[in-house]
Order: C-alpha cells, then structure tokens, then sequence
C-alpha cells in the first residue's frame, strides 16, 4: 500500500477495537496482533497497522494495488461499503482502472490495478 503523507503501517483510527472489527468483518484482512493503541492486519500479502494517533484520518488516503479490482469492488458493494464508480485513470503513461472507498474514520482507499492493454489489430 502507498499513502500520502501516512505510514500504511500507522493508519489512523480513534480506537482499536471497533476498527478492527470493521477491518476484518467488512474489508476482509485477518487480524494479526492488536495492543491498547495498535494492531497489526493482513489480508493476503498485504500487511497494514492500525494506530491511535493524533493524526486526522480524514486527511489520509491509501492506494491498494490489486489483482482483480472489479471483484474486489463487488466484494464490498456486497457488504455495503458503498465504492465509487469504477473508473480509469492514466498515470506515467499507464492506464489504471481504480474505485474508490471511505472507510467510518475517514481514511480514503483507492483500489486498483492496470488496464489490460488492448491488443492490436492487424489488417
């Protein structure tokens, strides 16, 4: 994951303990260690931290890599996360197809993965 301006090891939330139930039980990660003011999810190789921290997790986005973005996005439509529409998005020369979710603290998260290049037709 990459954030702006946040460690995606240190994501901000108010408490540990309903954000980690939101985490598991809605965004799918398994919880790997939890103390007072931190935890520890991971949901496949992707490994993040909780943290309670003066930062405002209103100001805090994230991007997600992913493999499969449009099951990943009916995934959480399914359990009511309400993503944005799907959309592409044109970066360093690439096009990536990218939704968009708020998670109750405010963080941000941008899902995506690089559009299939059209193949070329041939006369």
């Amino acid at each position: 994951p990459l954030g702006n301006n946040v460690d995606a090891n240190k994501l901000p939330v108010k408490e540990i303990p309903p954000a980690v139930g939101y985490y598991t039980n809605v965004l799918g990660f398994e919880l790997v260690s939890k103390e007072e003011k931190h935890a520890v999810l991971q949901r496949g190789d992707v490994k993040i931290g909780l943290s309670v921290t003066m930062q405002d997790p209103e100001q805090v986005s994230v991007y997600f890599s992913v493999t499969n973005v449009e099951a990943l996005r009916e995934e959480y439509q399914s359990k009511g996360i309400s993503p944005s529409p799907m959309r592409e998005d044109k970066r360093n020369g690439k096009t990536y197809r990218i939704f968009f979710a708020k998670e109750p603290y405010g963080v941000c998260f941008c899902f995506g993965c690089e559009a299939p290049k059209e193949e070329l037709k041939t006369s």
